[in-house]
């Protein structure tokens, strides 16, 4: 894949004061009521469709600040809980971040859990597969329209996170000396596996998209392979159909908490017509066979 600059075209919102996305426009409403509604087995088809025949290396990507406030609950709340079921003590919580892009998500989840586990001692180890994205990333310094162009920030978050030095945002110190940044290729399981491995918390997210199914199965076996006997993989952005069999066979079991709401916070960053775009997602259908699993986001092991 060539190195994309995905935060090259963002342009700043006005910034929300509660975790729920700005309202879209009345066209835009439209168009995804109808999408999911009336022309939803349309839909469907052109989806498959597209998948079949897109080019695995010519994608957009979508990195954003606070890209999904329910699924950072259910992190701060059931998954350490999970990992750490007597409480905020012990060993430091190791969490790999693949494919961090900017570093936005690897600050956001250091930013939320120094918020809301303070008792909590933890590391992000993030890394990406292009240097020119983990030396931005490390430099933790970002532009208004990099921090504000997702509809789900927060004052509180802003506060929380940055300060603000002229017209650019710069990530507190304690947040940052949370996050450590390198190079790393997803696709290298050996190499990733001796980097890494094994740890508690793994995250890749919004990156199997890119690849090919086969690919993509390459690169779910080496995420597997870092976790621990006793783990949580967050794994959004990848298609459904793949994720729920790999994470069957992988013997990963779904949160259930909250997964409507968090697919439907994962789809607000996609166009109403999402049935053309690679990063697109179906709306939440009970209707599917296991739609936890199909839905779900964040699995767990042990």
């Amino acid at each position: 894949m060539s190195e994309t600059l995905d935060y090259g075209d963002y342009t700043a919102r006005p910034v929300a004061d509660g975790d729920r996305s700005q309202a879209a426009d009345i066209g835009e409403r439209a168009l995804r009521a109808l999408y999911d509604g009336p022309l939803l087995p349309y839909a469907l088809l052109r989806y498959r469709l597209m998948l079949r025949r897109c080019r695995h290396t010519d994608r957009h990507t979508y990195t954003t600040f606070l890209r999904s406030p329910g699924q950072l609950r259910l992190l701060a709340g059931p998954v350490i809980d999970f990992l750490r079921p007597g409480g905020a003590g012990g060993e430091r919580l190791e969490i790999v971040l693949l494919a961090c892009s900017n570093g936005a998500e690897a600050y956001t989840i250091a930013s939320w859990l120094h918020r809301h586990r303070p008792g909590l001692d933890f590391r992000i180890r993030a890394s990406d597969l292009h240097p020119g994205m983990a030396a931005r990333a490390r430099a933790a310094r970002y532009s208004a329209a990099e921090v504000l162009h997702g509809p789900f920030v927060t004052r509180a978050f802003l506060r929380d996170t940055f300060l603000e030095e002229g017209a650019e945002f710069v990530v507190r110190p304690e947040i940052r000396a949370r996050v450590e940044v390198e190079q790393a290729d997803l696709l290298d399981a050996a190499r990733l596996s001796a980097r890494f491995g094994p740890v508690p918390l793994v995250v890749a997210q919004n990156v199997l998209f890119h690849l090919p199914d086969p690919a993509a199965e390459r690169a779910f076996a080496g995420l597997t392979g870092l976790l621990a006997p006793r783990a949580v993989l967050m794994v959004a952005g990848m298609n459904l159909e793949l994720r729920a069999r790999l994470t069957a066979q992988a013997g990963l079991a779904p949160f259930a908490q909250d997964v409507r709401r968090i697919h439907r916070e994962g789809r607000a960053h996609t166009p109403p017509h999402w049935w053309r775009v690679p990063w697109g997602a179906e709306p939440y259908l009970p209707f599917r066979h296991d739609p936890v699993r199909r839905y779900a986001t964040v699995f767990r092991r042990g």
